[in-house]
Formats: C-alpha cells, structure tokens, sequence
C-alpha cells in the first residue's frame, strides 16, 4: 500500500516538475513588441554570450543624472555561433547603439534588433528562419555576416 502512495507521490512530483519548466520558457512575442523599434544608447558594461539566452548590459545616461542599466535580451550561445554572428565585435567599454524590441512590461529591457558599433560596424541577427532560407539558397546561413 505504501509504495503504491510512494509510487504515485514520485510520479506527480515529477509531472509538476516537468510542467513548470515549460511554463517557465517564454516567447520572445509575448514578452517584447515587435511592431516597435527603439534606439539605445550607452557603455557596454556586459556581454554575456550564453544559453538559454544571451545579454547585453548597457550603462546609459539618466534623465536625472547619473546612468542606469538597460538589458538587451538575444538569442542563445548556439544559435548565435550557427549563425556567424560576430558577437566578440561588441566590447566592453565601447559605446554603441543598440536597436532593441522594447519590453512589454519593463523600461529597461529590451530584444536585440541590431548593433551600430564606434568605427560603424552594424551587426544583425538574421534570425532562424533568415538562416534556413540562406542555407536553403547555397548561401551558407546568415549572408550579411558571412563578410
């Protein structure tokens, strides 16, 4: 009688388990406006190319003095690699400007679009579907950073 109680007690522990990790993954769609683009501006205080996503921390100036940070939210470390995107461009300490998808719900948040670097180098995401296409054509995934 007990090990059918503990049987059972295992199996919902590990469905409630299972079921809240993918509840707690996100859609991009859901947490940022894509119909909206915004220009941002600052220090890249962080770069942190990892799974299962990556960022971008930028030091921009505040309206009352000081600065804040901004979060740029992107794709994770794999897809990132697949897709030749040349992330080591972006250093700390460099000023850039960031295109981002604002967030829905924070100020300060928001999901990589593009990159314009110091000496002017813009760097872009082709995005999935843009690399299988690209494959798709022969041209090896993401042609504008296959220069």
């Amino acid at each position: 009688m007990y090990r059918k109680i503990a049987v059972a007690a295992i199996i919902a522990a590990g469905l409630f388990f299972i079921s809240a990790s993918g509840l707690a993954h996100h859609s991009v769609a859901a947490n940022f406006d894509g119909s909206k683009a915004v220009d941002v501006t600052g220090k890249v205080k962080e770069v942190s190319v990892r799974n299962p996503h990556s960022q971008i921390t930028l030091e921009v100036p505040n309206p009352e003095g000081g600065v804040k940070d901004f979060y740029v939210e992107w794709s994770d470390k794999n897809a990132l690699m697949r897709r030749s995107v040349p992330v080591s461009k972006i250093k700390v300490g460099d000023k850039v400007t960031i295109n981002v998808s604002p967030s829905k719900r924070l100020p300060n948040l928001g999901y990589f679009r593009t990159a314009t670097l110091p000496d002017g180098t813009i760097i872009r995401d082709c995005g999935f579907a843009a690399f299988r296409q690209g494959i798709v054509n022969g041209k090896g995934g993401c042609e504008e950073n296959a220069k």
